[in-house]
């Protein structure tokens, strides 16, 4: 991944990149656990999974624990993503305003 340059500033498509890219897989780590945990406790509770007021009964209850990991997971991560990285390259773009970000080579 490159951050660059344009005429001695910072460009903010690759700012945002970057950051995006790094809370996806930093939220991934913590929350894909996160889900399976809650789904396990959820299956190991003993309570019946239910859908329109119906209890599932069977092999239904697993599936139905994991399907808002399945589903909703990615969604969620790439939404947040998009949002706080947006909001921190929207403060790096004010920063710029202010001081010059300068990217240096060490």
């Amino acid at each position: 991944m490159e951050l660059r340059t344009q005429g001695g500033e910072l460009w903010l498509g690759g700012a945002f990149k970057l950051v995006a890219i790094g809370y996806f897989l930093g939220a991934a780590v913590i929350f894909v656990p996160l889900f399976l945990l809650v789904a396990l406790i959820s299956l190991a509770a003993g309570a019946p999974a239910t859908v329109n007021g119906q209890e599932v009964e069977g092999g239904g209850n697993v599936l139905l624990a994991v399907l808002p990991m399945i589903f909703m997971l990615p969604v969620v991560l790439a939404f947040q993503s998009f949002m706080f990285g947006g909001l921190a390259v929207l403060g790096l773009w004010l920063y710029q305003k202010r001081r010059p970000i300068r990217v240096i080579e060490s």
